[in-house]
């Protein structure tokens, strides 16, 4: 009986241990999070980076396609994802840090004269829109009754099919567009942008697991509130140009 107790109770604290291991997954996405010659940088890294720092603790940054790292967070204990947004069908699933980036959402077409012109999101829901698994702005198009999507697996591929012509518009972050034009070497005069999204708008998250130590999580959050509070936020996005 007493041999038996101690094996359960040492499978218990093993159980225990890897349930609260750190995993740190993300995507890449810059300039909020990217590798550059192997190097974790962006807006959200740099954010992570001194949250961890504060807290003393230490992990590998895993870059992998958005829809793995996001199923990662959902059903991994003590993983933390980011820059992820926040949106209502989402807030349940994940247990929230806090707000690491500012965010902007836009429609985006190609810049010529017989382009559709938008007034209202409406105006959009007959064209074909690209989107990427598992991001948030397709499934918000998804919940507004959006149908004609076509979804891939990063963004840098609806670049090159709206060059195509092969989607209409594509929904993006304002502040990624810039970088992947001049990742796929497009003219920027040939992209313009249809309609900005304000209910998409706002600031990327970081957040765990839902399922994760509530302590791990109180963790961050304070350490998240006090690189905020000691201007190592607001510098890292001066350096990123994203406030005045």
């Amino acid at each position: 009986m007493k041999l038996a107790f101690l094996a359960a109770l040492c499978i218990s604290f093993a159980f225990t241990a890897k349930a609260e291991t750190l995993e740190i997954v993300t995507e890449h996405l810059p300039p909020f999070n990217y590798l550059d010659d192997g190097v974790p940088k962006g807006i959200g890294t740099e954010v992570v980076e001194a949250v961890l720092k504060e807290t003393g603790r230490a992990a590998p940054i895993q870059f992998l396609p958005w829809a793995r790292s996001y199923q990662m967070a959902l059903q991994t204990p003590g993983t933390l994802i980011y820059s992820i947004l926040r949106t209502p069908d989402r807030e349940d699933k994940f247990a929230w840090v806090g707000q690491i980036a500012p965010y902007g959402v836009s429609l985006y077409q190609l810049a010529h004269d017989n382009a559709p012109k938008l007034m209202s999101l409406e105006d959009a829901r007959p064209l074909r829109i690209g989107v990427y698994f598992g991001d948030a702005k397709g499934e918000f198009l998804q919940a507004n009754g959006f149908t004609n999507l076509s979804s891939v697996e990063n963004d840098r591929l609806n670049l090159r099919k709206l060059m195509l012509k092969r989607i209409d518009l594509m929904i993006i972050d304002d502040a990624v567009i810039k970088e992947l034009i001049e990742l796929e070497d497009v003219d920027p005069r040939k992209i313009r942008r249809a309609l900005p999204i304000q209910e998409l708008s706002g600031y990327a998250y970081m957040a765990f697991q839902k399922d994760t130590d509530p302590k791990l999580v109180e963790e961050f959050q304070r350490g998240l509130k006090k690189v905020k509070e000691t201007g190592v936020f607001d510098a890292i996005l001066e350096e990123y140009y994203l406030i005045n």
